[in-house]
């Protein structure tokens, strides 16, 4: 390294040795001889005119010292131009070393001399109303490196920028010139930013994006390390290379790479963000730009600006570049952080890589891989490719579920300060296992009873704050409780056909407050109901005044994830019949359960019989069978708001009363017991699994293919109950860690109540035998509601304290 560093250092020595060699003196001379050098020379400062402006203010402030040694510019000229205005002048050679009274320098003819650096003072000097400056003299014959070490090290010049300083570090590197690579590796000021932009480096894929955008000067400017650093720790390499791909066919529409040095940063950011596909607004702002000159002014032919106006216009989407790029990546990082979740945590590769690797195609159903609402699905087309459609709707999932919305003075609502953060990742969970990807993460995400924990925090949260002591039996009551009434909460019915959210408005209420980044708080709340699939790759609409968020939205997710060629699939398909019965859980896989035990019993006493649990409200008359066909005709047609695609569970209800699927529900319809398993044997329906709490006459149903909904309350119930299987050998008791599987393959599954002495428990588990039950389910008496009394001589004993 100190060799390196030696070699360094002499070679700066021989490049000032040069640059005295052809050093001739300094003069004052008039601007209008003074040019600049073209901006594609590496190393030359692009115009810009905000550090014009800068310079501008300070000459009014302290004034403007052109004619001091610190503010001077330098220039090359050739022999005999100098030796020209040496004798147009009446000056000698010797007079241009005089530092303390330079002399003025005149030419006879319209020459220009290459000015080397210092383009924004003599701009904001001319603007200042001076007509003259000083200039060091260098001839011709210099060398291009001691030229770019002047260009370079200008006293007075800003610092060059991390952006500006990797896009000439990268081209020298092209040009396999190691002397300027080394020394513009020097120019990052810390070891950590050299570390960032060598990890950049070493991915081939993301280099080779940011080479694509090397020749357009403009667009590097606000790019810093540590927004690099951030790019890598995304870990979408993939994504952030389609972004990059999508900043170069905007550019290169624009500007030619002959003419890409002509893109001046100023321009970039008064016009990056603009969707003129979407807005007449924004068009009439770009045509306006254009007219006043305020944008690309060194375009100064009157067609060649008005073909640049036309193709700006016709620009589709957002006008995108690095800092839209560098915005938007703050849009992911909550997303990705749920995406990890789902993976190990030291996991290969990039996150799309890996979850690649965790994708099975027979895992996932084609008949309900498209999902249209936060609880309903349908087919997938045939031509779509099934894991890009699934990594795009989880995408999705993240944005409606967790992106932190902005919060600013306009927003009508404060956002929910309780985090529901781990109960969405279950729902990702399930989302992801129904999508055909699969791992041990996701299978741990999908099992977690989120929403318990989450109740047990907002009382133990409540108790804290109003000095509450807490009493742990207390605490676990209420927080049983608690969770039964989250789980049902009511659920907006989604219509089977929600409408199109519009991309473009003519409301300044709904139009978009931000083009980049992540939505407001209000925003979100309109949009994120509409952030499926359907809904962001639908055909596009006619612009109007100005964009919505929705728009925006919609455009950021094409500038990571691509249009096409799912927008060619979903906007132009018509549409395919809903996917019935496939549902997602409304919340996490729990979230359906109650727990028999919450649930109040009549005390029976030993002077009384049992009596079954009152029907609830609206039960059908017991003589219900007597109901002609068009009377049942008629209230079928009465309850067209009913989910009617719900199957029927034969037995256990009728028709008209059939209860929705995961819920638990109490049987509506007159029958005894053993009517309803022979109704219910008798239907030979493969489609759905039972589960009966036959003491309470309460049961489930779901769905055969949804075993993750009957796991967890299969979970759930085996707290306080236990479970019985009728097969061909009787009655049996399955094993409590194949429960599901043994449901699954039965359909059936009685459901007790474990240690309940009043309902004729009799051994030391609480379960009752096996003989109780064949006779407790025959003893239901479908008159009286009762069932008939025992004689003291049936009645078990009461179980005894064991003796110590």
């Amino acid at each position: 390294m100190e060799s390196a560093n030696n070699t360094l250092g002499h070679r700066a020595n021989l490049l000032a040795q040069q640059r005295l060699q052809w050093y001739r003196g300094c003069a004052i001379i008039e601007i209008r001889h003074l040019a600049f050098e073209s901006e594609v020379v590496l190393g030359s400062r692009p115009l810009d005119q905000g550090n014009i402006k800068r310079l501008l203010n300070i000459f009014h402030l302290e004034g403007c010292a052109n004619l001091e040694p610190e503010n001077c510019v330098a220039a090359i000229i050739s022999e005999q131009t100098l030796q020209s205005s040496l004798a147009h002048t009446g000056i000698t050679r010797e007079a241009l070393f005089n530092h303390i009274n330079p002399p003025s320098l005149l030419f006879a003819e319209p020459i220009q001399l290459l000015c080397i650096y210092g383009k924004h003072r003599l701009k904001a000097g001319e603007a200042f109303g001076e007509d003259r400056w000083l200039v060091d003299l260098y001839l011709h014959e210099i060398s291009t490196d001691a030229l770019a070490q002047l260009r370079e090290e200008s006293t007075n010049a800003q610092s060059f920028k991390d952006g500006e300083i990797y896009r000439i570090l990268r081209q020298y590197q092209l040009l396999h010139n190691t002397a300027q690579v080394q020394k513009w590796w020097a120019r990052f000021k810390s070891e950590e930013r050299r570390k960032d932009i060598r990890r950049l480096q070493r991915n081939k894929l993301l280099c080779e994006g940011f080479d694509k955008l090397l020749p357009y000067i403009g667009l590097w400017d606000p790019l810093r390390t540590s927004q690099v650093e951030r790019i890598l720790w995304l870990r979408c390499h993939e994504s952030i290379y389609n972004y990059l791909c999508q900043i170069h066919q905007t550019w290169s529409l624009l500007f030619s790479e002959d003419t890409a040095y002509l893109v001046d940063s100023t321009s970039v950011r008064l016009v990056e963000g603009l969707m003129p596909s979407y807005s007449l607004d924004d068009r009439n702002r770009l045509i306006e730009l254009m007219r006043t000159e305020r944008i690309f002014p060194l375009i100064s032919g009157e067609g060649e600006r008005e073909t640049l106006q036309n193709k700006l216009i016709e620009i589709s989407g957002r006008i995108l570049s690095i800092n839209t790029l560098v915005q938007d990546t703050l849009y992911l990082e909550r997303p990705v952080k749920a995406f990890r979740s789902l993976l190990p945590r030291k996991f290969k590769g990039t996150v799309r890589q890996a979850l690649l690797e965790r994708w099975k195609l027979q895992d996932l159903d084609r008949a309900s891989a498209v999902q249209t609402s936060e609880h309903s699905f349908e087919a997938a087309p045939m031509s779509v490719n099934l894991f890009s459609l699934g990594m795009a709707q989880l995408w999705l999932f993240t944005l409606r579920h967790f992106v932190k919305p902005h919060i600013d003075a306009k927003c009508n609502q404060l956002a929910t300060s309780w985090s529901t953060e781990r109960r969405s990742l279950s729902k990702m969970a399930i989302l992801a296992r129904r999508l055909g990807f699969s791992s041990t993460e996701i299978d741990k995400l999908r099992w977690e009873d989120f929403e318990r924990a989450d109740s047990d925090r907002i009382l133990r949260a409540i108790c804290t704050e109003d000095f509450y002591q807490i009493d742990e039996a207390k605490l676990r009551m209420m927080t049983n409780r608690l969770t039964d009434y989250r789980r049902h909460l009511s659920r907006v019915k989604e219509t089977q056909s929600p409408q199109i959210p519009d991309f473009a408005t003519d409301k300044v209420e709904q139009m978009s407050r931000r083009r980049n980044n992540c939505p407001l708080w209000d925003e979100h709340q309109r949009d994120r109901s509409h952030l499926f699939i359907k809904h962001i790759y639908s055909a596009d609409q006619p612009c109007a005044r100005y964009p919505t968020s929705f728009a925006v939205t919609r455009e950021i997710f094409f500038s990571f994830f691509g249009k096409r060629p799912l927008y060619d699939i979903f906007a132009k398909a018509p549409a395919p019949a809903p996917a019935p019965e496939k549902t997602i859980p409304a919340s996490d896989p729990d979230e359906q359960t109650t727990s028999e035990s919450e649930q109040p019993h009549d005390q029976i006493t030993d002077e009384s019989p049992i009596e079954l649990l009152p029907h609830p409200p609206g039960t059908p008359d017991r003589h219900r069978e007597e109901l002609n066909l068009s009377q049942t005709a008629s209230l079928v047609h009465d309850m067209e708001g009913v989910e009617q695609d719900v199957p029927l569970a034969a037995g256990f209800e009728d028709i008209i009363c059939k209860a929705p699927l995961e819920t638990r529900a109490d049987i509506c319809v007159h029958r005894k017991v053993a009517e309803i398993l022979q109704m219910w044997y008798t239907s030979c329906n493969t489609s759905l699994i039972v589960l009966f709490l036959f003491e309470s006459r309460r049961y489930y149903k779901f769905l055969a293919e949804n075993g993750l909904a009957l796991r967890s309350v299969l979970q759930d119930l085996s707290r306080e109950h236990y479970f019985l299987i009728i097969n061909d050998y009787g009655v049996g008791a399955p094993d409590l860690n194949k429960v599901c599987e043994v449901a699954l393959a039965e359909r059936l599954v009685l459901v007790g109540k474990k240690d309940n002495p009043s309902q004729g428990i009799q051994d030391e588990q609480g379960q009752i035998s096996v003989d109780k039950l064949r006779d407790y389910v025959t003893k239901y008496d479908v008159r009286t509601g009762k069932r008939r009394a025992e004689t003291m001589s049936d009645r078990p004993a009461k179980r005894q304290v064991p003796k110590s």
